[in-house]
This record gives C-alpha cells, structure tokens and sequence, in this order.
C-alpha cells in the first residue's frame, strides 16, 4: 500500500476526525471509502467548471505582450488599488 500526504485546512481535518469517530472507523480508513467510492461512481462535482463556463474567451485576446507571464515588469504597481 502508498502513502499520500494531504494538507488539510483545520476545519476539514476536525470534520474528518469526528465522522471517523461516529463511524468508529479511522480517519485514513474514512479517506479511502471516500475516495473509492467518488472514483467508483465517477460523480463530477457540481456545477459547470472555470473553463467550461469561459471556453468562449479562451484565444480571443489578440496583441499583447508576449512575455506577459514571464516578465515581472508587466506586474509592477499590480494590486495596488487594495492596498
């Protein structure tokens, strides 16, 4: 058998802890039912995803720089209106 790390946030590792209690079963032992059984039914989750929901913006910007991602000078003064 493998071993997987998973980070947790604490409320979900504190969720995970107390259904594992109710069910009097381990919380690695609830992790893998779960995991069998979402990979088993081959359930999505709901609701359409980012790309699905922007598939018609994918490629229609024209132009541009073309080190936009690459260059940090294209991201200088980026976020300053929050501050």
């Amino acid at each position: 058998m493998s071993t997987v790390t998973v980070e947790l946030p604490d409320a979900l590792k504190q969720q995970l802890d107390q259904e594992a209690r109710r069910l009097r079963i381990s919380p690695a032992r609830l992790v893998r039912r779960t995991l069998e059984a979402r990979l088993k039914n081959g359930t999505k989750p709901a609701g359409p995803t980012l790309f699905e929901l922007t598939r018609d913006l994918c490629g229609s910007v024209t132009g541009g720089p073309r080190d936009l991602a690459r260059n940090k000078r294209h991201l200088k003064g980026y976020g300053a209106w929050k501050r």
